[in-house]
């Protein structure tokens, strides 16, 4: 079984070059993978990683999902 791994804002902006404010519009308007655990807003790496690889494009198709070793 694979363990989930996952980054809360400010690791994300540490591993992606995105402002905060960046983040919060694209969560608002659902342009990034995301989670929510009450208020706190976290982030799967590997849906980001896939949402990266797309082009930014949020997509839950599994058949596009490329392989990646976290």
């Amino acid at each position: 079984m694979t363990e989930q791994k996952f980054w809360d804002l400010n690791s994300l902006i540490e591993n992606i070059p995105l402002k905060k404010s960046t983040v919060y519009s694209m969560v608002s308007r659902k342009q990034i993978p995301y989670k929510k655990i009450g208020k706190k807003l976290i982030f799967d790496q590997r849906e980001i990683l896939i949402w990266l690889n797309n082009g930014n494009k949020n997509t839950t198709d599994e058949e596009s999902f490329p392989t990646l070793n976290l």
